[in-house]
């Protein structure tokens, strides 16, 4: 993790090298201005007590003979003062810098390329993320990711400059006393590798535990529907307020290691400062270091000490970095499943004819949802699937697309293995109506034109027409320009899954794939669509899961699954004499439904 780091911070290197030239600078104006108050007070010393030592100019210089004490000392006054205002310049530059390297480029590049990365990746990798842990890795990890960058890298070389500067000069000023205000850094280095050790697994149960409670306020969001029908507002209160205070425990937890380290820090630091008065005022009483020497010491140290105290900082933002990287790298390093093939082979014009031949898949190891799997679709023909819940209908449909591939066998279009075809062509000729219906924040016009944005009105309008969404839409308050809130909740059930059906039919596809399309809507409005679905699918190949009786009496085929096999398959007039779970299933409706009904009326014929 942490070599990826610096590479990632080796890409912006031109611009880091620029904010440590500013740190340097910094650094050494401290310095600069720490030496001229030593010497100021070397002058008033020895203005006062003329015994007392001179002061020592540095590179050898000296002022005008003619220029009193007090006029050294302004002249001195102002030149810190410049040094401070120059300071304040350099820090303003230098936090603007690092704003414009962290926040203008490292961080929107790296949400890119996560959110990018995301779009590529398979179903499965959804299947096994829940979305508030890929929330938190588009937002707050990207974010730890950028402060390795400034509050770790950035500051962590600078407190080694600072330590190497200050420590030179305090050499250079006392050997003796350097080496004995520096004399706990081997327990400051102990204290802080201890302190490191344990804020890492508690920094990852952190982030564990804030994807929880992200991912419950999403649902209580989502859900509320469902939370107020059931007057479930306190348990699911309940439930938030049990992750939040878990979010909470971890934090506190981690503050607890940071409450013991850094006083603990504070503590070697003043043990640091009363070296420095007992044993620096020694040498300044026996006259080896001037009062001016010992003032700047002490400078030095509180210096010393602020940077060596922001290590408490430095290794806690360090550790969130780490645990950051981690979940970011996982997403950039996902394996895309599900990719075209380098060469892959061209269809002249896609006919839709489907062939399953022997396909196997299971989502678990262990747990097959379809077994063995042989069959045909071909051009223009329509074909129901039905079957009990988990029968495997949907996985099926899912395999063409190649939302998922085959853990054995293979399925083909017009030949040719699914795996060895483009993947966008393949999708663009692929249409498909999901079961749970899924809208966008924009204009209804927008929705039925997504995968086709350059299509007219004219064409909007017709797919509209063929899912029987153009009344309901042409009623909306701007009819087709109507902007649908998040999950399109103003809408009915019915109406999603119309306008769903018109996204598919926009594109023309050569294959449609239909899961259940008329289970939200009503009687009246199914046999609408019932009769724009069958025009829609003239001389496309349509494979539809339903337990419809008027979709199922249209198809021209229909197979049965049960527990991922076919265990039946022909017309509804065929099924309907044959002994299996398809007559039973009818016999059982038939008892179920209103005298008249479809399956009644099919039941009472048999």
């Amino acid at each position: 993790m942490l070599r990826r780091l610096f590479l990632l911070a080796w890409e912006y290197r031109e611009r880091c090298f620029v904010a440590l030239s500013m740190q340097l600078l910094l650094l050494g104006l401290s310095v600069v201005g720490l030496g001229a108050s030593g010497i100021a007070m070397d002058v008033l010393h020895h203005a006062l007590v003329p015994s007392a030592a001179a002061p020592r100019y540095p590179w050898g210089l000296q002022p005008p003979a003619w220029l009193s004490p007090f006029g050294i000392v302004l002249s001195i006054a102002l030149g810190v003062v410049t040094l401070g205002i120059a300071r304040t310049l350099l820090n303003y530059a230098y936090a603007i810098a690092v704003a414009d390297l962290v926040q203008g480029r490292i961080v929107p590049k790296l949400r890119a390329q996560v959110y990018e990365k995301l779009q590529f990746l398979s179903f499965r990798f959804f299947d096994r993320h829940p979305s508030g842990s890929l929330l938190n890795r588009i937002t707050s990890d990207v974010q730890s990711l950028r402060s390795f960058v400034d509050a770790v890298l950035i500051q962590a070389i600078v407190v080694v400059l600072a330590l190497v500067a200050y420590g030179t000069f305090m050499f250079t000023k006392h050997t003796g006393l350097t080496l004995v205000c520096l004399a706990t850094t081997p327990v400051l280095w102990l204290v802080t590798t201890r302190f490191s050790r344990r804020v890492i697994p508690a920094h990852a149960r952190g982030r564990d535990q804030l994807d929880a409670l992200v991912l419950g306020v999403s649902e209580s969001v989502h859900g509320a529907q469902v939370i107020k029908g059931f007057a479930a507002e306190k348990t699911t209160l309940a439930n938030l307020a049990a992750k939040n205070a878990r979010v909470r425990d971890g934090q506190r937890e981690i503050f607890k290691y940071i409450s013991r380290y850094t006083p603990t820090v504070d503590l070697l630091i003043h043990a640091n400062l009363v070296s420095l008065l007992l044993f620096g005022g020694m040498l300044v009483v026996r006259r080896e270091l001037t009062l001016g020497d010992l003032v700047v010491f002490a400078g030095l140290l509180q210096q010393l000490s602020t940077q060596v105290t922001s290590m408490s900082t430095i290794v806690n933002t360090l550790q969130e970095s780490l645990i950051g990287a981690r979940r970011v790298f996982e997403v950039l390093d996902a394996e895309t499943e599900i990719v075209s093939p380098s060469d892959p082979q061209e269809l002249t014009r896609m006919r839709g004819h489907v062939r399953f031949e022997d396909v196997s898949f299971a989502y678990d190891a262990g747990h097959p949802a379809l077994t063995r799997l042989s069959f045909e679709a071909r051009p223009g023909e329509c074909v129901a699937i039905y079957g009990a819940a988990g029968a495997g209908k949907t996985t099926l449909l899912s395999l063409i697309p190649r939302f998922y591939d085959p853990d054995h066998g293979s399925v083909y279009v017009d030949g040719v293995d699914v795996r060895l075809l483009d993947l966008d062509l393949l999708r663009r000729d692929t249409a498909v109506v999901f079961q749970e219906t899924f809208l966008f924040s924009h204009t209804v016009a927008a929705n039925i034109a997504f995968g086709h944005p350059e299509a007219s009105r004219a064409q909007i309008e017709r797919a509209a027409r063929l899912a029987s969404a153009h009344d309901f839409i042409e009623r909306l308050p701007q009819g087709y320009a109507t902007v649908l809130g998040e999950l399109a909740t103003s809408l009915s059930g019915g109406q999603r899954q119309r306008l769903a059906i018109a996204r598919a039919l926009l594109t023309e596809p050569r294959i449609l794939l239909l899961d259940d399309p008329t289970a939200a809507l009503d009687s009246e409005t199914s046999q609408e669509i019932l009769v724009s679905l069958r025009a829609a699918a003239v001389g496309r190949t349509t494979l539809i899961v339903t337990h419809r009786p008027a979709l199922l009496q249209q198809a021209d085929r229909i197979l049965v699954l049960a527990r991922g096999k076919i265990v039946q398959q022909g017309t509804h007039a065929e099924l309907c004499t044959r002994a299996g779970p398809y007559r039973d299933a009818l016999h059982l409706r038939a008892h179920e439904e209103p005298p008249g009904s479809t399956f009644a009326a099919a039941e009472q014929a048999r």
